[in-house]
């Protein structure tokens, strides 16, 4: 995802046009990384688009595109934490979270 979309996620618009789909009084509204996860509706390019197993648990689903595997590859190949360590998180971004859930849950 993170190698297709680069050209306009910091645009917050579409990548064939440039244009948002949402507007208010006229106004266009922007959306955050190629994905707008706070709206009930969003339109996307299918590079943002993630499927999700239809017998997973919705209430455990949750997106948080490449900060995952940031996360996790930076902690466990450059940190190579030992046996109870302790974690600092100067952010709580999908990093943090991500390193959180794999070696604290």
């Amino acid at each position: 995802m993170c190698d297709l979309l680069r050209i306009n996620t910091d645009r917050g618009v579409m990548l064939n046009d440039g244009k948002s789909r949402f507007s208010n009084d006229g106004k266009p509204i922007y959306n955050f990384v190629g994905c707008s996860t706070f709206s009930e509706y969003t339109v996307v390019h299918v590079g943002c688009l993630a499927k999700i197993n239809p017998v997973a648990p919705l209430d455990k689903v949750y997106i948080l595109s490449c900060g995952i595997s940031t996360g996790l590859r930076a902690t466990l190949n450059v940190a190579k934490p030992k046996k109870r360590f302790n974690l600092c998180c100067s952010r709580i971004g999908s990093c943090c979270l991500a390193v959180r859930n794999l070696l604290f849950l």
